[in-house]
């Protein structure tokens, strides 16, 4: 089902399949997909019209569903495994190759990340991309459901923005899923959403995941730190991926910083954003095979991090690696 503007949902049809999530993040602990197939899923959609190997799009009365909101960015495709689960994949900012022909949106999705900043640092109120994202997993969750899916078979993934969103979304519905390189959120989660079925990555030393209430490396730009919590967590567990030496550059370069030095000299955090942040670094860091792949997108990045090979695990059983390896904290 296709959907554009900020406000078009096709309310009749939500209002006829709009059930609720008896469960879901209990069922989910049980079967999901694996790192790699939440990884291709998130990275796809920074492609034009691609579909991850050995995956399908979940189709709608015939049609490909997917979601583009041209006012606050949010852009989200719905992917089918090869296990029959859906994965819905909200994507990053810029739209990756997708920026060539929708600047605006890439735009959009520019002011999202400002709004999301000064969300988790001054507000606490949650931008209106986070609504967006929202509203259109429920719509998922319904059309699945009338196609015959349980609520515990659908899953939330997304790269940097898109992974902050499918962190929002899984906070408010109890959806399983993985957001790669998130920041904390300042969003409360649902009742019933525990988190114990999220997990976030985060790459040392990259600026953007870093930033949140729950990690330190970013402090004291980031909102104040607290270990476990504080106004910006993060959602679920986090897993802490590559070499922990490269945390220390973003340490050195944030110790002391202001918001004015910041603003004045920007350029250190734009390089550590090119070498931890992007899914290709990710892709190594966790021995995931990108399928498809694109030099653009993909192959930028430091791709000497330390290697966990953790691809083709399930959700609790990358939670369990993890935290044997002593990677793994709780947002």
């Amino acid at each position: 089902m296709k959907k554009r503007g900020s406000h078009v949902f096709l309310t009749a049809i939500l209002t006829v399949f709009c059930f609720a999530l008896p469960g879901a993040a209990t069922a989910q602990a049980m079967s999901t997909p694996t790192v790699s197939e939440f990884l291709n899923a998130a990275n796809a959609v920074y492609l034009i019209n691609a579909t991850p190997a050995g995956m399908t799009r979940f189709t709608y009365n015939g049609q490909a569903a997917y979601m583009v909101d041209p006012v606050n960015g949010a852009v989200s495709y719905v992917y089918i495994t090869a296990e029959n689960q859906i994965i819905i994949a909200y994507q990053g900012t810029t739209g990756g190759l997708n920026m060539f022909w929708d600047p605006i949106g890439a735009m959009s999705q520019v002011l999202t990340d400002v709004e999301i900043v000064f969300s988790d640092d001054l507000s606490g109120t949650n931008p209106p991309a986070f609504g967006t994202a929202l509203n259109f997993a429920k719509w998922v969750i319904a059309a699945a459901n009338a196609k015959g899916y349980s609520t515990s078979d659908i899953f939330v993934t997304g790269h940097s923005l898109g992974g902050i969103e499918a962190e929002y979304v899984a906070s408010q519905t109890g959806l399983a899923g993985i957001g790669f390189e998130s920041t904390g959120i300042a969003a409360k989660p649902a009742a019933g959403a525990g988190g114990t079925n999220f997990v976030n990555t985060v790459v040392y030393g990259d600026p953007v995941a870093n930033f949140a209430s729950d990690v330190y490396a970013e402090q004291p730009c980031a909102p104040p730190y607290v270990a476990g919590g504080g106004r910006a967590p993060h959602y679920g567990y986090i897993a802490y991926i590559g070499s922990q030496s490269d945390e220390k550059s973003l340490q050195n370069y944030a110790l002391g910083l202001t918001w004015l030095e910041l603003g004045l000299d920007p350029w250190p955090f734009v390089e550590l954003m090119a070498e931890f942040h992007l899914p290709g670094v990710q892709a190594h860091d966790l021995n995931v095979t990108l399928n498809p792949n694109n030099v653009l997108v993909d192959g930028v990045g430091n791709m000497s991090g330390e290697v966990v090979s953790v691809g083709d695990l399930q959700i609790p059983a990358f939670i369990s690696e993890m935290s044997g390896a002593g990677r793994l904290t709780k947002g």
